[in-house]
């Protein structure tokens, strides 16, 4: 399968690339073997191409992506916190953070809300089930950029509640996921689409993909700009959607990004993630499952150094409700726990205002709901959270 990258690897970022690739061989076991594997030695780091070697390392699979999570919790130094995420491979993720991290983190996701057009005049509302497991590092970033307020605000299961309690504040941008968007659209419309109306002027979504009905009335009813934010929590922000609306723009300054075309020809397929800022947890050729699209042609937007991509999808099996990803092998793992040669299931995500997830079982199974129940919640404690506040029905 031919791998091409995106974008164009400069002076400079060969450099970061070099330097990133001689870290994780030095820190890390994991990477150690893997470079072994590849016949790239320590004086191959100093000394050849950064980029051909990188070509030559195999991808880094689901198992020693747990691997290098173990590794990185006694490797790394300073660490000041760890970011963990549903269990979209089976295993939650984990990605520890060090206080450079920390302060890269904070620098990315400023140039992207520059991008989108936020400045010291805005009131920015983070809205989540929980802000804390998402958005303190949003606000942390707003506020380098000097707005005039920015805040994590927690959403309640009643979206008229949520969205009047919102109204209060009259923010200028919401930053907010999907599902949190599509449950609230009615009392949306209802408060922000008034004449003459309140002074929100973007939304950005994060966390998952927003449907283009979603989209045109949001662009539409309520005449606000929508961005789309791209990343995940174990490669932390990988880029934002272009001013001018034309695909995802990718900092290649930041991240190596590499594509698995799946036919000759073509422009689609698997992103490949090498970061370059990332200490505690460095990733190199990471897979996180994404499938993309490399846009061609020039963009003249403010962001036009940066190439873009559209994001088409995922190629693993994951339900995601208000941004929590679960998994359908963790689900299945918590009704079966030992191995079975068949182990029928249905899974079913409804949304009329309130999502609501169905578990069909066979019938004999039945006398071990409450156990199957508390062993999906003890897996998952993200989905826990959504059923206990009321978030969600199971």
């Amino acid at each position: 399968m031919p791998i091409e990258m995106v974008g164009q690897v400069g002076r400079e970022t060969k450099g970061d690339l070099r330097e990133a690739l001689r870290h994780a061989h030095s820190s890390f076991s994991v990477y150690h073997r893997l470079f072994r594997e590849a016949g790239i030695s320590s004086d191959d780091l100093v000394h050849r191409d950064p980029v051909a070697l990188l070509h030559r390392i195999q991808p880094l699979d689901e198992r020693r992506l747990h691997e290098l999570a173990d590794e990185t919790i006694t490797a790394a130094d300073q660490i000041i916190d760890m970011e963990t995420s549903s269990g979209t491979t089976g295993l939650r993720k984990r990605r520890v953070i060090t206080e450079r991290d920390d302060a890269s983190e904070t620098q990315t996701l400023a140039e992207l809300f520059r991008i989108c057009g936020i400045n010291s005049a805005d009131r920015v509302a983070c809205v989540d089930t929980g802000p804390l497991t998402l958005m303190v590092s949003l606000t942390r970033a707003l506020d380098s950029l000097r707005v005039t307020e920015s805040y994590a605000f927690c959403a309640t299961p009643y979206a008229n509640a949520t969205v009047d309690q919102l109204a209060v504040l009259d923010p200028t941008v919401i930053i907010t996921v999907p599902t949190i968007l599509e449950r609230c659209l009615g009392a949306l419309k209802r408060r922000f689409g008034m004449t003459p109306r309140p002074s929100l002027s973007k939304i950005i979504y994060v966390g998952e993909q927003l449907s283009e009905q979603t989209r045109s009335l949001l662009t539409g009813s309520l005449k606000v700009e929508v961005f789309g934010y791209y990343g995940a929590s174990e490669t932390s922000a990988l880029g934002i959607e272009c001013p001018d609306h034309q695909g995802i723009h990718i900092l290649t300054d930041r991240n190596i990004i590499e594509v698995a075309i799946s036919q000759p020809g073509g422009g689609t397929g698997e992103i490949l993630v090498t970061t370059l800022q990332q200490e505690g947890f460095p990733l190199i050729r990471y897979a996180p499952r994404d499938v993309i699209e490399v846009k061609g042609g020039a963009c003249s937007c403010a962001a036009q150094r940066y190439p873009r991509v559209e994001v088409k999808g995922r190629v693993d099996g994951t339900v995601s409700v208000l941004g929590v990803k679960v998994s359908h092998r963790t689900i299945l793992d918590a009704v079966y726990p030992s191995v079975e040669a068949a182990r029928p299931i249905e899974i079913v995500l409804t949304s009329n205002g309130h999502e609501k997830l169905t578990i069909v079982l066979p019938e004999r199974l039945a006398s071990d709901e409450s156990k199957i129940r508390s062993s999906l919640m003890g897996r998952e404690p993200d989905l826990g959270y959504l059923v206990s506040s009321g978030f969600l029905w199971l």
